[in-house]
């Protein structure tokens, strides 16, 4: 008898079937009801889905005249085209028994990334051996590629199913980072660090990936990881550094070496990456720098500047919250302000909704004038907005007067 190959399952990250290192196509969308029934099926197991259940889930929010007949209609569907597919060679592997659905893994062997990574998951919760038990539960870590189906995350039994996935598996990360720190195993580490990072970037897999940087001695590594970590923080959720990142950002700056051997060498690494015309947008540590720099300067000059916030308000004066709306002005924002000021100027994302400015050098009546031109930019775009920019503004520095606010809000020109 011609021995069967074994059709791979993938539901961690994504579904997929592939046989060996060759994929299945499947000529219809993982959202489809006929591929649901697939994926249903596959994903219960040897004890199958009964068929209450599996109509609950296909057609629960559907009006049917008779739901059994479209799943049985479905069904057949699905097992035509299964059998004209290459790698299922016109075998039945989608059986009914006591009103139970079920894939026939004697006709058709199945191996599921979800049965392989709980197996390694229970496996190295029982086991004693520490080095059996780091065996485990680095499969586990490098079996999983993210969320489970999620193509399919609306639907209720694939959330429920995803948050367990997603608990085993810091549970992993977490064991095998006691593990591997305790004998000095940074590399590898890194690795699942790195991996945690690309699935769902919290600062703790960050500062995981950061601290094991450094263990390596791969600092000008560990400051690239800070800034795309903070850049990520900043520009998607308006978040400004820990004091754990600030910590770690520190104990880098100390230990990166730079080395050149002629001066234009150092003047050539210090040119920004390409031309950038208007105000200079930084994140918010670099935004902090400039800021001391700044006041610094200004005591020996005698020039004024100002902080100026941006925040996008609704009709009631309140912080716009609205993320898809959000997003949409803020990136339309971004660049008005970028255009509006000078090269001189700096700015950086302060919050999901705000924009902070340092305004060098002019005077108070100037700051309303760069508020006009900057809604004046704004509105270019054809926006039609139910919102309007709310200014504030204050001296840069410390010592400078007046010490209140001094609060520019647009009522009028942004409303639709």
């Amino acid at each position: 008898m011609e021995d069967k190959k074994i059709i791979n399952v993938n539901m961690l990250g994504g579904f997929s079937l592939s046989q060996g290192k060759e994929p299945i196509p499947l000529e219809y969308a993982n959202t489809t009801k006929m591929i649901q029934l697939l994926i249903s099926v596959l994903a219960a197991g040897n004890a199958g889905i009964p068929r209450k259940q599996l109509i609950d889930r296909l057609y629960g929010n559907d009006v049917l005249e008779d739901p059994a007949v479209t799943l049985r209609v479905n069904a057949h569907r699905l097992r035509k085209y299964l059998k004209k597919t290459e790698a299922f060679k016109d075998a039945d592997c989608i059986r009914i028994k006591l009103g139970n659905y079920f894939w026939d893994r004697n006709e058709v062997p199945v191996e599921l990334d979800t049965e392989v990574f709980v197996n390694a998951y229970e496996q190295a919760e029982m086991e004693t051996d520490e080095e059996t038990k780091l065996s485990y539960l680095m499969k586990a870590c490098r079996v999983y590629q993210g969320d489970f189906l999620p193509e399919l995350g609306g639907e209720e039994w694939v959330a429920i199913a995803c948050a367990d996935y997603q608990k085993k598996y810091f549970e992993c990360l977490k064991e095998a980072e006691i593990i591997l720190l305790k004998q000095d195993r940074h590399e590898e580490l890194l690795e699942l660090s790195e991996q945690a990072c690309r699935y769902y970037p919290y600062e703790e897999f960050y500062l995981l990936q950061i601290d094991c940087l450094m263990s390596l001695g791969r600092f000008k590594e560990a400051m690239e990881v800070y800034e795309k970590a903070t850049t990520f923080y900043f520009e998607e959720l308006g978040l400004t550094p820990s004091e754990e990142m600030v910590e770690r950002f520190h104990a880098m700056s100390d230990k990166v070496q730079y080395h050149a051997v002629v001066m234009t060498d150092i003047k050539q690494g210090l040119q920004e990456e390409k031309f950038q015309s208007g105000a200079y947008f930084c994140t918010y540590p670099g935004f902090t720098d400039c800021y001391h720099i700044v006041c610094r300067m200004l005591e020996r000059n005698g020039q004024s500047a100002y902080l100026m916030l941006c925040t996008m308000i609704d009709r009631e004066g309140r912080p716009l919250t609205d993320e898809v709306k959000l997003e949409k002005y803020m990136e339309k924002l971004k660049l008005a302000i970028g255009t509006s000021l000078r090269k001189g100027d700096f700015y950086t994302r302060y919050g999901m909704n705000q924009y902070l400015m340092l305004l060098n050098g002019l005077r108070l009546e100037d700051c309303v004038i760069i508020q006009h031109r900057i809604d004046g930019r704004f509105l270019s775009f054809g926006l039609k907005a139910r919102a309007a920019i709310e200014y504030k503004v204050q001296p840069a520095a410390e010592d400078s007067l007046p010490k209140e606010n001094i609060t520019f809000t647009k009522t009028n020109s942004l409303w639709d």
